[in-house]
């Protein structure tokens, strides 16, 4: 008798919860499906890639110089004083950690680059997703999988998937709004 207040406020709970879950809609979509359809990526992708020729050439150039001055460094290594061997492999040493260092900041710079190029497309996108969530009386819009590709909705009603909708619209709008 003692517990019956408990277990009543329990079942209250319990069934205010279940009505708050049932009043809850819910959708989701596949960002990566809508970016990799649109032209407006494809433009992306292909700034990024010269981007990435560019540098990699002056990389390849840089590390080409490198491996010429070790085979020299090699060939006369014999002939050093034991200083001036030193001084030549502490310079191409610290020349080879210049190189990795402008490697690193290189893939840095593309994937700066890569995200300040998509930002407003994936800020259309957003708003997109929140227009069609609106009107279609979602609460909740949930992401299909991770960035890795792992899915996170195993199985729902295909109504539920606003992907196709959010496409359709980007593809609509992006051929009134390309700069």
């Amino acid at each position: 008798m003692k517990n019956l207040p408990f277990y009543s406020l329990l079942l209250i709970m319990t069934f205010l919860y279940s009505e708050a879950q049932a009043q809850v809609k819910i959708g989701y979509m596949n960002p990566s499906v809508v970016l990799a359809q649109l032209e407006e990526v494809a433009f992306v992708d292909q700034q990024v890639e010269q981007l990435v020729q560019t540098r990699d050439q002056e990389l390849m150039a840089k590390a080409n110089e490198l491996q010429a001055d070790f085979v020299a460094y090699e060939e006369a290594r014999s002939m050093l004083t034991e200083e001036a061997r030193a001084a030549r492999e502490e310079n191409l040493l610290a020349r080879d950690q210049e190189l990795q260092e402008e490697r690193e900041n290189y893939l840095n710079e593309i994937t700066q680059k890569r995200a300040q190029l998509l930002q407003p497309i994936i800020e259309k996108m957003d708003r997109i997703m929140s227009e069609v969530a609106q009107e279609r009386g979602l609460d909740l819009v949930l992401n299909e999988a991770t960035s890795y590709g792992d899915a996170i909705i195993f199985f729902s009603a295909d109504n539920l998937n606003i992907t196709e909708e959010v496409l359709n619209r980007m593809q609509a709008g992006s051929s009134t709004t390309e700069n």
